[in-house]
């Protein structure tokens, strides 16, 4: 194998892994201090060190010369952006453990949401208590109807909706959840 397939081959490795999540790193040194025009070439090649991780697939493609044509890996190339306001429920509003309530917002993601309760634990720190909506749609308004789980009654419960993996976020007022 070339020394230039390998390297291909060691690139494209990375690159599947970054896509599906993990963190790798590859380091290509040099075997030979001689100078070599395609290592020289390859360091001039533009290289993603932070960001989303189909940011660096797409440098890694570029770097060897070919774009992305998976639909999907460019999905993940494209950071999600735009604002997301959570409009009700209203402050002041009490809700039943295990009971239903209406939850609407404005998304201009372009994103499907994903909807959460949580609970303020105080000292600043929050805690997940579960997952009520998912996929609620990606239109510039939503509402559903979710189910709260069943959990301890107190005043400092909210909800969360979040787009695509988390990057923009929305938070209702908080709410005291009564058995």
């Amino acid at each position: 194998m070339s020394r230039a397939a390998s390297i291909a081959t060691n690139l494209a490795v990375a690159v599947a892994a970054t896509a599906v999540g993990c963190t790798a790193v590859v380091t290509l040194t040099p075997a030979h201090p001689a100078p070599d025009p395609v290592r020289l070439a390859a360091r001039s090649a533009p290289v993603a060190a932070t960001g989303h991780p189909g940011a660096a697939a797409r440098a890694a493609t570029s770097a060897l010369g070919a774009g992305a044509t998976d639909p999907e890996a460019e999905l993940l190339a494209t950071p999600v952006a735009g604002r997301i306001e959570v409009t009700a429920p209203q402050a002041g509003v009490n809700f039943k453990s295990n009971g239903s309530s209406v939850v609407a917002w404005t998304n201009t993601t372009g994103q499907q949401v994903d909807i959460w309760l949580n609970a303020d634990m105080g000292h600043g720190r929050t805690q997940r208590m579960g997952m009520v909506a998912t996929k609620a749609g990606a239109g510039r308004t939503g509402e559903a109807i979710v189910t709260l789980p069943r959990v301890p009654p107190g005043p400092h419960y909210f909800l969360e909706v979040v787009a695509g993996d988390g990057a923009v976020r929305g938070f209702s007022r908080t709410f005291a959840v009564t058995e």
